[in-house]
């Protein structure tokens, strides 16, 4: 497995990254983003993502909390900016009948969102998934890139956004998800701010 790549990004948007601006696994853990790193291959990865669902409270037999994900920006880039996101059920029957737009959701993948509802995310293949979350101890945001053989944990009420750079353009991975995927409850914006998730996440972190 690839070491993690996380560094801080510049306040000023326009400027250019330094990825010299380093973040450790600890550090990213200190603010609610835990990262475990598993040996061995992705059937090690999953039952090790599976086992931490399961003590964690996950139902993870139940129909949509392991839900396989495709993002592919490449093959949707004329209907679609960024991407798309298609997922299907263990029965390979599609969950987009369900109360949850993927469509939608791909779209708001780029602004500030936020979980109501805790998940675990795995990615397969070579795919490297680029994920920006906020630090609020400090006022910044962190990016780092998921690869294969890491279980990132989302916390519940940590705020967020997707970013699609030249390497997040097509990933495949596994989301697990505790309310269900139709019930995780996606945070846009200013419902944020409101909401009990992250009054509580933030009741925990020092700011």
């Amino acid at each position: 497995m690839a070491p993690l790549r996380a560094y801080r990004l510049p306040a000023d948007s326009t400027s250019a990254i330094d990825e010299s601006q380093s973040v450790s696994v600890e550090q990213l853990g200190a603010v609610g983003w835990k990262i475990t790193p598993v040996a061995g291959g992705q059937d090690e990865v999953e039952q090790a993502c599976e086992k931490m669902a399961q003590e964690s409270g996950y139902p993870i037999t139940q129909e949509g909390c392991k839900v396989p994900f495709h993002l592919d920006v490449e093959k949707h880039a004329a209907t679609l900016d960024p991407g798309v996101i298609t997922v299907e059920s263990p029965q390979k029957r599609s969950l987009t009948r369900a109360d949850f737009s993927w469509l939608t959701y791909c779209r708001k993948l780029r602004n500030h969102i936020s979980l109501a509802n805790e998940a675990f995310i795995i990615v397969t293949g070579d795919s490297v998934y680029t994920i920006d979350v906020e630090d609020v101890t400090s006022a910044s945001w962190i990016r780092f890139h998921l690869v294969p053989g890491m279980i990132l944990h989302v916390p519940t009420g940590g705020r967020y956004r997707v970013a699609f750079d030249e390497q997040n353009r097509k990933v495949t991975g596994f989301g697990y998800f505790k309310e269900t995927v139709s019930n995780h409850g996606l945070l846009v914006k200013d419902e944020i701010d409101t909401h009990p998730a992250r009054h509580a996440y933030l009741s925990t972190r020092q700011t």
